[in-house]
């Protein structure tokens, strides 16, 4: 059965739960939206509640994280609910526009997100050494990578030492959605060529 996308309210819940549970650890919707998005373009996709550790922190083990199992229930199925809504977009080539909050001058700088992303790719770390390797579907990563370590603590992991311009930072942020549906791209054709090279091979 098709599920329904998430609706404003929903979303509005999902980043009260979540920013509920940031003393424990917790991501911000923001690095969440980043680090689905690295999951769903990756190598191998990892369903969303396997990965409810890194997105709740400590609160993961806390018993009174949730008053009553349905509200644990209801969190999960917004976190699917956000999972499909990102999985949907890029299946059928639409593009993909990510969640940046604003800061408390309705600034949008985009780092959060990109150190979600970041994370996710942590997860299948060797597997993305084929996009690194790859001269010419690397650069996609380039406005990412930039992003989630413009203020990393060891200065020779910044992209620029004195941090970026006000119109570098615009730039990343507007190649996001190019750079996922690029990503995305990839790995997906990895995944046909891989799957036609076996059948070949079964058939032979």
């Amino acid at each position: 059965m098709k599920s329904a996308a998430l609706t404003d309210q929903d979303y509005q819940r999902l980043s009260d739960t979540l920013a509920r549970f940031a003393p424990q650890g917790a991501m911000s919707l923001e690095k969440l939206d980043g680090f689905f998005a690295a999951l769903l373009c990756g190598p191998e996709q990892i369903k969303p509640v396997d990965c409810l550790p890194a997105i709740m922190g400590a609160a993961f083990d806390d018993d009174d994280a949730f008053n009553t199992p349905k509200a644990m229930e209801q969190f999960v199925r917004l976190l699917s609910g956000h999972w499909l809504d990102i999985a949907h977009t890029l299946q059928r080539g639409q593009a993909f526009q990510p969640w940046l909050d604003e800061d408390e001058h309705g600034q949008v700088h985009g780092n959060v997100w990109a150190e979600g992303f970041s994370e996710g790719m942590q997860l299948m770390h060797e597997d993305w050494g084929l996009l690194f390797d790859d001269a010419d579907a690397a650069p996609a990563l380039a406005p990412i990578m930039a992003l989630a370590f413009e203020h990393h603590p060891d200065p020779e992991m910044r992209p620029f030492l004195h941090g970026a311009s006000a119109e570098q930072r615009e730039a990343w942020l507007a190649s996001i959605s190019d750079s996922v549906a690029s990503i995305h791209a990839f790995f997906a054709q990895l995944r046909a060529d891989m799957a036609a090279a076996e059948a070949a091979e079964e058939n032979e």
